[in-house]
């Protein structure tokens, strides 16, 4: 007499049967951070992100109704407390108790803040605030508060994800804040700037093209086996793409201070979204640093 099949769902899951062993056992461990790695890293993204969150603050007001007398003072309040956190941050000693505790402070006014923008954003929605917000840009700035935290929490942690799990959920974010970017250049440059405008969206187009490839990749692989020649072919392609969109942002920054294009562009504004762009290439190189060390690790 034959034996009966298995009820489905009770299999054996030994080496004999390597493909039903699920494969996030596979996945590399979070990477430990060394006492430099760790204040150089806190150092840099607080000096950097409490700058844009202090501009945040700055473009939300500006771009308020009038009689939302309240809603531009808490925003000039943010803008104040930033500052002075900014401030501290290049005045922190670089020991590991001063640098976490410089941490934990931002996280708990960033956090304040990302509330503020949250709560906001469905206001203006509900079309209970009017002004020139757009939603999706308090939105994006919303996601970037949300960024910061996550970077320092990780930190406090002493921890960084695995070298390929970092390289999808970054390129992920930064490639949606680039695409984004570029939508809102194009909005915000006068209409009758057409070949500039073209160039906007087409930058935006490319940007959504590479977000929806890192996303695909980020449904195969993340939390899975390290395949590093896919991932550090992502990497490559964003930086290529970066680089173009850094050089068009410095040269309508400098177009806009000599008013030489008709645009409601601040050049705060455009400025600070160089620096956005500088910063998802610095973040690149640190990337591609750690893959290259890994793959000598892991050959």
């Amino acid at each position: 007499m034959q034996n009966p099949p298995r009820i489905p769902g009770h299999f054996a899951t030994g080496s004999q049967n390597q493909m039903l062993i699920p494969p996030e056992t596979k996945a590399t461990p979070p990477e430990s951070l060394t006492e430099k790695e760790f204040i150089d890293r806190s150092l840099t993204e607080n000096k950097f992100w409490l700058r844009i969150m202090k501009e945040h603050a700055l473009f939300l007001g500006e771009g308020f109704n009038r009689k939302d007398k309240h809603l531009i003072q808490q925003t000039d309040n943010f803008y104040n407390y930033f500052e002075q956190l900014e401030k501290r941050a290049y005045q922190t000693p670089e020991t590991v108790q001063a640098v976490r505790k410089l941490n934990e402070d931002s996280i708990q006014l960033v956090y304040g803040f990302r509330n503020f923008k949250r709560n906001l954003l469905i206001l203006i929605i509900n079309c209970k605030v009017s002004g020139f917000n757009f939603p999706l840009l308090v939105d994006h700035i919303a996601r970037e508060a949300e960024y910061f935290i996550r970077t320092l929490q990780k930190f406090n942690q002493g921890i960084l994800e695995p070298i390929q799990d970092a390289i999808i959920s970054e390129n992920v974010f930064w490639l949606r804040i680039m695409m984004e970017h570029s939508r809102f250049i194009s909005s915000l440059l006068d209409q009758s700037e057409r070949k500039l405008v073209t160039t906007a969206r087409g930058f935006a187009d490319d940007f959504e093209t590479l977000l929806n490839q890192a996303r695909d990749v980020e449904s195969m692989l993340y939390n899975k086996q390290p395949t590093y020649p896919i991932i550090g072919k992502m990497n490559k392609d964003s930086e290529s793409a970066a680089t173009e969109l850094l050089n068009f942002k410095k040269a309508g920054l400098e177009l806009i201070k000599t008013c030489q294009i008709k645009n409601v562009i601040n050049p705060l504004l455009a400025d600070h979204v160089v620096r956005e762009a500088e910063h998802f290439l610095y973040m690149i190189h640190v990337l591609e640093n750690r893959l290259k060390k890994n793959q000598m690790q892991n050959p």
